[in-house]
């Protein structure tokens, strides 16, 4: 149970809290679509250790022509077991979905904002109820691709509804349809597009003040003075893609470790013929690996200076990776 005094003590908790991480051990990922056009395989979720993706049972129907997608990642903290992601594709606090209709695919991340957890709240079933309310309404076909902010706005809607979770999160969705992208990204999640090795294009990260994203919030009842933006304020982006083309929809544990030269230099294996799935775990895996290495100058830790703080090496944060190939 959670006091009035607590809850009042806890309205900002909007600012990211620094953490300490546990020991590394095992990669997840989620499947979704096929690499082979006009493929009428299954959509699967699996789990993996680092190197061997293994296959599960299938969650979705009809492959997007032209596109993979690949999930993978790592709860920052590991000292409680394996992670669950084969069955909810939820990596601590981060949840994400890939989901499809007709030749349309859908991707979203969310990152749990992690501050409650303090407050006797579990910052996940916010994230995880958000995400699986957003694919719940591609899979029905109920959404114009052209507004993944709307997808997000109604799934904001329906996690409002009781039973509804207390907590706060960031969201990123991308849309690919007939070789166009559409993106919604809200706070620090977020995504780039890559092309012959070279970032054609990135989101927009929003922050209200320095590591205090925007964000979906539903406070206690009764409460108010807690940081919430609508999904209306996310910063949308459209632009045309080709094949080849490489799409990473990411929350902020890869991008407040990982530097950009060194993702690029990670998707080169692409060109050369690298599984999407070996590709993204490595990607998920290099970021984990940075983020407890105390000596790395890592994006973070260079935007903390530019704001006043001495924060060196990484930052252990859960990370969710979705990698899209354009075919």
């Amino acid at each position: 149970m959670i006091g009035p005094r607590v809850i009042s003590a806890c309205a900002r908790v909007a600012t990211r809290a620094v953490f300490t991480g546990g020991s590394l051990d095992l990669a997840s990922s989620c499947v979704a679509a096929s690499s082979r056009p006009f493929s009428s395989s299954p959509v699967v979720c699996d789990a993996s250790k680092e190197s061997s993706p293994s296959s599960s049972s299938p969650s979705s129907t009809q492959p997007l022509e032209g596109a993979t997608a690949r999930v993978a990642g790592f709860p920052k903290d590991l000292a409680k077991g394996r992670s669950t992601a084969r069955d909810s594709c939820k990596y601590g606090d981060d949840s994400c979905f890939i989901a499809q209709f007709k030749r349309t695919l859908v991707a979203g991340v969310a990152d749990g904002v992690g501050g409650w957890r303090k407050y006797g709240i579990d910052p996940s079933q916010f994230s995880t109820k958000l995400m699986k309310e957003c694919e719940k309404r591609v899979q029905s076909g109920s959404f114009d691709p052209k507004r993944p902010e709307e997808i997000i706005a109604k799934a904001f809607k329906a996690t409002s509804s009781p039973p509804r979770p207390i907590g706060s999160s960031t969201a990123c969705l991308v849309v690919v349809s007939d070789y166009s992208l559409y993106s919604a990204n809200l706070g620090d999640s977020g995504f780039l597009v890559v092309r012959d090795g070279k970032v054609l294009a990135r989101s927009k990260e929003q922050t209200h003040y320095f590591n205090a994203p925007f964000q979906l919030t539903l406070p206690p009842e009764g409460f108010e003075g807690f940081i919430g933006d609508s999904p209306l304020s996310a910063d949308k982006h459209s632009m045309q893609v080709s094949s080849g083309d490489v799409i990473v929809v990411a929350t902020d544990g890869l991008w407040d470790n990982l530097p950009e030269e060194v993702l690029l230099r990670e998707l080169t294996a692409l060109a050369n013929g690298a599984d999407v799935q070996q590709v993204c775990n490595s990607i998920a895996l290099c970021a984990r690996r940075l983020s407890f290495d105390e000596s790395h100058e890592s994006p973070f830790s260079i935007r903390a200076r530019q704001h006043g703080y001495d924060y060196p090496g990484g930052k252990p944060d859960d990370i969710t990776l979705i990698l899209i190939l354009v075919q």
